[in-house]
């Protein structure tokens, strides 16, 4: 179990240090709507979105094999 601790923390500092180093703000642009936001944020908002996502699929998954 700890390989894998060292791994995500090894990954989780890796991301954090590309987060520092991107910084600048950026423009997003998502069909109509248009905003600027610091592209370490956009980074993050990116990530945490994939983690939901990754997460509401295995439970969706694990929910339809109790059935």
């Amino acid at each position: 179990m700890t390989g894998k601790y060292d791994v995500l923390l090894v990954i989780v500092l890796l991301f954090a240090t590309f987060i520092v180093q991107n910084a600048q703000v950026v423009e997003v642009r998502f069909l109509f709507w248009k905003a600027q936001a610091s592209r370490s944020l956009v980074l993050l908002g990116t990530l945490l979105l994939g983690l939901i996502a990754g997460w509401l699929s295995r439970w969706a998954r694990e929910k339809h094999s109790e059935s």
